[in-house]
């Protein structure tokens, strides 16, 4: 019983994380920011990079420290000083100041984030790894619902300083009473109901950092998926933008945020089944085709944007999933949150040059079509390199304990 309240509590830190309350829902501010300060959208889309390049720094530190201190003590830190420099958002008056707060932000709430919470999760699952990561990720797809709703609503009767301090008090509430009553570590062997093989991993089993870092494979994964999240962080970042200048209204804005928001539920929810149950190449490739598919349809206009943005979002909600599901299977548990972090850091490499990708296109063409019309071409790419990778260890090197009779 105590893992599914601690997968509970996983569920819950998610949603107010940092990708749930700042960098998914980022594009909502795009026009209420720029408007008032009278930057370009490529100005603004150095802001979306800028939050991305130092949430890949912060991956790999928080993955340490998750390793060397225990989950819940790093979350907790990364919960109180990350929303603390969330509210601090509301209070910048100019360019260098919103830039140096993003940073700043990103950087200390990080620690409370992906690698704090999947790596808490498979210290308590493995039989059910994928499902269990699944729910996890879940909380995400339900924080970006929520509080985008609550971002755009108050951007439209508050303006978007009140966003940054309703969205600030709101995600440590929420934080403080989940690491009260929910988030607990597991520092022994899995629970007896997990384990696949009738032994107890103990959290000294897989490969160390370093030895991932000297596989073809880490480089597969974190190449295949910086190219997924460069073609979609680079287009929901303009999602808002692209549609309202299409003519969209606020509702079919609203609409298309809550659909995405749903896809994102429903891709993290069946990835993580489907992962228990077939390959990762099946189903990373049924996703990958759902992303290629969903930016096509954004060419056909507004007729199709909501099917497009249910798959779009499916899509985004897919990959960490997969991703957090082939590091425990490929390299173990000794040091998943540092390789996990490692490998996600990377990854998000996509998510710094994505924005301003798609931002110089319609700067310089004054339409996002462009870019669209090229975006269906990397996942494809990365469905190759999966492909020729691995998802279990070659050989079988992990230290497990023996069952006690």
């Amino acid at each position: 019983m105590q893992r599914w309240i601690v997968l509970l509590g996983c569920f819950i830190g998610m949603s107010v994380a940092t990708p749930a309350i700042l960098l998914v829902p980022m594009g909502l501010f795009l026009k209420p920011v720029t408007s008032e300060f009278g930057w370009s959208r490529t100005e603004f889309s150095y802001l979306i990079s800028i939050a991305a390049m130092f949430n890949a720094i912060a991956m790999p530190l928080a993955g340490y420290l998750v390793d060397r201190f225990g989950p819940r003590r790093i979350i907790a830190v990364g919960t109180l000083l990350g929303c603390g420099s969330y509210a601090a958002l509301s209070l910048a008056s100019s360019y260098v100041g919103f830039a140096v707060t993003i940073a700043v932000t990103v950087m200390l709430s990080g620690l409370a984030s992906y690698p704090a919470f999947l790596g808490l999760t498979q210290r308590w699952f493995d039989r059910r790894l994928g499902f269990a990561l699944a729910i996890t990720s879940t909380g995400l797809a339900a924080g970006v619902g929520v509080f985008s709703w609550i971002i755009a609503r108050t951007n439209a009767m508050h303006g978007w300083r009140a966003s940054f301090l309703t969205v600030a008090m709101t995600a440590l509430a929420v934080g403080v009473v989940n690491i009260l009553f929910f988030v607990r570590d597991n520092r022994g062997p899995l629970p007896a109901v997990e384990r696949r093989d009738g032994m107890a991993q103990s959290l000294q089993s897989g490969e160390t950092l370093g030895a991932a870092l000297r596989t073809r494979d880490f480089w597969l994964y974190a190449t295949s998926f910086c190219l997924v999240i460069f073609a979609v962080v680079g287009c929901n970042s303009h999602l808002p933008a692209l549609l309202s200048d299409r003519g969209a209204s606020t509702d079919l804005l609203a609409s298309v945020v809550a659909i995405g928001s749903a896809g994102s539920l429903v891709g993290r929810l069946f990835t993580g089944m489907l992962l228990d149950r077939f390959s990762v190449r099946s189903v990373a490739g049924v996703f990958l085709l759902g992303q290629a598919v969903g930016f096509l349809l954004l060419l056909e206009g507004l007729r199709w944007v909501l099917p497009a943005g249910f798959l779009l979002g499916a899509v985004q909600g897919a990959e960490i999933d997969v991703l957090g599901f082939v590091i425990a299977r490929r390299f173990g548990r000794i040091a998943y949150a540092r390789i996990f972090g490692s490998c996600f850091a990377l990854t998000l490499l996509g998510a710094v040059v994505g924005p301003v990708a798609m931002a110089l296109v319609f700067d310089r063409t004054g339409s996002y079509d462009g870019g669209l019309t090229m975006l269906p071409l990397f996942p494809a790419i990365a469905f190759g390199l999966l492909c020729i990778a691995r998802f279990a260890p070659p050989t079988e090197t992990a230290t497990v304990l023996p069952l006690r009779t």
